[in-house]
């Protein structure tokens, strides 16, 4: 059974969204939206340790690179998508390559 504050601390239909939430922790809203926002905040704990997880979020994208793909996974993944008989040749290829699992 459930403990009445498990019950409460949840997002509700009056709460703003994350979006919202993310604006007004970088000062984004026009000041009657922030206030409106503050004073939800008072009231609402779960809108509160909301906005805390989002102040870790970034304001600007993460840098990020790709990987190139094994071979015999690429090679693999074209034949599960032709849809050929190839796959199960491939799948005892997969076999040999046991250092993926670590």
């Amino acid at each position: 059974m459930l403990s009445s504050f498990a019950t409460l601390f949840c997002k509700r239909a009056d709460c703003p969204a994350s979006q919202i939430l993310l604006d007004y922790g970088r000062s984004l809203l026009t000041t009657k939206e922030g206030d409106r926002i503050k004073a939800h905040l008072a009231t609402c704990d779960f809108c509160g340790a909301e906005l805390q997880l989002l102040a870790c979020h970034r304001a600007e994208p993460a840098e990020y690179s790709f990987a190139e793909m094994p071979l015999h996974l690429r090679r693999l993944a074209e034949d599960l998508l032709q849809k050929s008989s190839a796959p199960l040749t491939s799948f005892r290829e997969f076999g040999e390559y046991r250092e993926l699992s670590r």
